[in-house]
Formats: C-alpha cells, sequence, structure tokens
C-alpha cells in the first residue's frame, strides 16, 4: 500500500470473543490497510465456556486483558460504549458524552442475559455459581426427590443444561442421593442442534446415567411446580434454568423485537450502509462463542477486502464445535449449520468423538483468538 493512501479506520463496538477474534482476524488478513479501535465498556475478557463446572470445582474461568489483545493486533482499546448510530454521518455517539467517525462499523455487544423461567434459579455462567452450590447442599438437607434443569422458549443453545445436569448427577452420587435429575428444553430430542448422530449419542449417555429428558417449555416455577407453556405441570424441588437472551439495542440500528440485528450473508447490517455485526447480537439463532468468532472472520475478510488486500470472505456453512463437560470420558461434539441454524447432514468429521478436530482443543474454537490464548497459557478444559 502507497503511504499516501488512507487507511480505512475500523470501529468495533463491544469487548467479547467477536470482538478479540475481528481484531486479530482483520489485522492479519489485512496488514497495515486498516486502523482498527475498539470501544468496549471494560479491559477484561472473561473466557466463560467452562462455567458450568465451576460449582463443582472443577471448571475456571480464565480473564484476558483486551488491552493485551488490541496492542498485539495493532489497535486501540477506548473504555467507553456506543449509545447510538448515525449510519449516514458514519458517526456514533458514545456513553461518554463524546463521539467518532468510521468508515467501517462493527457491532460485537453481544446480548443481555434476562430470566426466562421466573421463580428459577438462573445460571448465566460462574457469577452464578453460588445457586448451585446452594440448591446442592438443599437437596441434600431435604433428601429432595427431583431437580429439573429447564429451558424457557426461544432458547436453542442449551449444551449449559446437559453439561449442569451431568455434573449435578455425579456429584449426587458422590454424596449418596437418590434425587432424580430432569432436563425440560423445547428440543425434540438432546441437543438437537447439533443433530441426530449427537441426538442419539446424548440420549444414550443420559438414559445410562438415569437422567430423564422431557419435550417442553418451562415458563414459571411455584409451590414446588414448573408450569410448561402448554398449562402442564411438573413437580420439582429445585429448578434450575438458563437465561433468555435479549439483543442490546443501539439507537440508529434497526432490530427485531428482542433487540437482535439482521445481518446478510456477509455480515452487513441490513438496511445500512457500511455496518457490520458478528456473534450474539445478531439474529443467528445459535448463540455461542465459537460461532461468534466465525462471524468475525467473515466481516473481517470482506474489511480486508475493502482495504485493499487480496482474500476472499470464508464461505461455506457455519460449524458448530463444542466439548461436553460432564461426560465420563472426554466428548467433543461437531455439527455443520445452514443459515437458519439447522443441522446438515455432512461426513466431514465425525459428529462425536473423543479428540477434538480443532486445535487448540478448548471448550471454544476461534480460528485467530485461540491460537493467541493458547501461547498464553489457555489450557483446554
Amino acid at each position: 500500500m502507497r503511504s499516501s493512501e488512507r487507511s480505512l479506520r475500523v470501529l468495533v463496538a463491544g469487548g467479547g470473543v467477536a470482538a478479540a477474534e475481528l481484531m486479530l482476524a482483520l489485522r492479519s488478513m489485512a496488514e497495515d490497510r486498516v486502523d482498527i479501535e475498539v470501544v468496549a465498556p471494560s479491559a477484561e475478557l472473561p473466557f466463560r465456556p467452562a462455567a458450568t463446572a465451576t460449582p463443582f470445582g472443577t471448571g475456571a474461568v480464565q480473564v484476558f486483558d483486551l488491552e493485551t489483545i488490541a496492542a498485539d493486533a495493532g489497535a486501540t482499546l477506548r473504555r467507553d460504549s456506543v449509545e447510538a448510530v448515525a449510519p449516514s454521518a458514519h458517526r456514533v455517539r458514545l456513553a461518554s458524552g463524546g463521539s467518532t467517525t468510521y468508515d467501517a462499523l462493527v457491532l460485537a455487544v453481544g446480548a443481555r442475559a434476562r430470566a426466562g423461567v421466573p421463580g428459577a434459579s438462573t445460571f448465566r455462567d460462574q457469577r452464578d455459581a453460588h445457586l448451585v452450590t446452594a440448591l446442592l447442599d438443599e437437596l441434600e438437607l431435604t433428601s429432595a426427590m427431583r431437580v429439573v434443569f429447564a429451558a424457557p422458549s426461544g432458547v436453542s443453545w442449551t449444551l449449559p443444561l446437559y453439561e449442569l445436569a451431568l455434573l449435578t448427577s455425579t456429584e449426587l452420587d458422590r454424596r449418596g442421593l437418590t434425587t432424580e435429575v430432569v432436563i425440560l428444553t423445547p428440543e425434540a430430542s438432546p441437543l438437537e442442534v447439533f443433530g441426530p448422530p449427537v441426538s442419539s449419542f446424548v440420549a444414550s449417555m443420559l438414559s445410562e446415567r438415569g437422567i430423564r429428558k422431557l419435550h417442553g417449555s418451562a415458563q414459571s416455577v411455584e409451590r414446588g411446580r414448573v408450569t410448561l407453556s402448554d398449562g402442564e405441570s411438573l413437580r420439582a424441588d429445585g429448578v434450575v434454568a438458563v437465561p433468555r437472551l435479549v439483543g442490546r439495542r443501539l439507537s440508529g440500528v434497526p432490530a427485531d423485537w428482542n433487540g437482535f440485528v439482521q445481518t446478510d450473508d456477509r455480515g452487513r447490517v441490513v438496511e445500512l450502509d457500511d455496518v457490520y455485526a458478528a456473534g450474539d447480537v445478531t439474529q443467528f439463532p445459535v448463540k455461542q462463542g465459537g460461532l461468534a468468532t466465525q462471524q468475525a472472520d467473515v466481516v473481517a475478510a470482506v474489511l480486508a477486502a475493502r482495504g485493499g488486500a487480496d482474500v476472499e470472505a470464508p464461505s461455506g456453512r457455519s460449524v458448530l464445535r463444542a466439548r461436553l463437560l460432564g461426560a465420563a470420558e472426554p466428548c467433543y461434539l461437531r455439527a455443520e449449520l445452514d443459515g437458519a441454524g439447522r443441522p446438515v447432514r455432512t461426513t466431514e468429521a465425525p459428529a462425536v468423538s473423543d479428540e477434538a478436530d480443532w486445535w487448540p482443543a478448548a471448550k471454544l474454537f476461534g480460528r485467530h483468538l485461540s491460537p493467541w490464548m493458547a501461547a498464553r497459557g489457555l489450557s483446554a478444559p
């Protein structure tokens, strides 16, 4: 690039895994053709995929420094938040009262976790580990008969519930308790998002562990019963639910009634020029960190090409990769998803394996972020 050419100014709103992956990917692809500024309220990047194991003393949540990632990516980090976007002026308003401009804006602001089942204990991540620990102690004291792990309607990423149920079952056995463990989700089959091979495998695992999987959407918990969306109810001595996610609304950015942003297959926000989005803020129904990094890679390639780099945006389907905690042996799951988040048939790699087909074999994989973390001591859970 000639020194007289102006670099493409890329502004990234948000500081989660999508933002971190985007910085690293964009610098790798575009080199010095872009200037990157990240606006995030915190310099901390918690790595939470193993949070479900923290109540049982077998998981850890590492916190990475977003400032260090930005420095390694040749980006600058501004401690602030984007509150509004003026697309025609290519300008954003910040929470501090200031403003800044962009050539391309990437929204990676994530989503907010809200209680989806009133009356249940909501498990978001390691911050709610004490709720599960307290529930286990209560089950032991009261000789409770049933504990339910529930998902409200509209939640497609249920893997944390299965991990909590499997880990709880192991802990109950350790304590010599006979409390029944039940998983209640809107899925027709276990971990439906991964497709039939994984569903069959997990169903067999649950059966061996004596864990029941019931089909239904939990609406509320009251007086020891879970009310379902169809009006039926289920007795429960304790209920743990995953949250319902809502998007972070920004003035000037069109969103659906849940606050999620519609994007095209290159990550561009529909109806807006030069505005892109990646991660949980998008309408893609499966909210998972590894998928967020893939969306960031697509946007990074598009922007690198705009900056003059000879790159092409990744094509093909999203690949959902995860490790299932709580299984007796290492258990890695894989599925390819179409644009609507549905699993598609493939023979490229096994759906279930005791070895990961990605490196490093951490619970969350980002093509650029995972090697960066591994180089700084991240161990796979």
